[in-house]
């Protein structure tokens, strides 16, 4: 009988490195690309991206609203995500999409939306409405759109929210 087998001398790819950050409300295990930065308001939490020139921005706000709110309230925490991206960086912005859905969980919905400030900024944000709390994962980059998108679904995927 024989026996046939390989061997590898190649070492095995080490897994990418990455920066656990625990919260009551969330894990946000980013790699080390995104340094943090000082959180201008309490409940948040915020990182760039020197490399690409990004800014990400986690943050919760708690209420106390009942289940049959949410849609109306998922309406008004978009425009109010929208209203304070105008104030915060003046301009024409123009919304590109915006969605609200029931998360797959049933614990609330799921918010998003697509801002463009052209030839400045895109917005890119993901957001979660709960009767106790609203969680925001707003992700700030450099007018190219496509560069903006893959950069966002490559870091959504380290953000996990904890739900309802």
């Amino acid at each position: 009988m024989v026996y046939r087998y390989t061997v590898s001398i190649t070492p095995p790819a080490e897994p990418p490195q990455t920066r656990d950050s625990v919260y009551s409300e969330f894990v946000l295990d980013l790699p080390p690309a995104w340094q943090p930065q000082a959180p201008e308001e309490d409940n948040t939490v915020a990182f760039h991206q020197p490399t690409a020139d990004a800014a990400l921005v986690v943050s919760v706000d708690f209420i106390a609203s009942g289940a049959d709110d949410l849609q109306a309230l998922g309406e008004q925490v978009i425009a109010q995500r929208l209203a304070a991206l105008a104030h915060a960086t003046p301009g024409d912005w123009q919304t590109l999409q915006q969605q609200r859905r029931p998360h797959r969980s049933g614990a609330g919905l799921e918010l998003s939306f697509a801002a463009e400030l052209p030839g400045r900024q895109v917005a890119l944000y993901l957001g979660y409405a709960t009767p106790r709390k609203l969680l925001h994962f707003l992700m700030i980059c450099s007018p190219d759109r496509a560069a903006a998108l893959a950069l966002f679904n490559a870091t959504v995927p380290h953000f996990k929210p904890r739900l309802p």
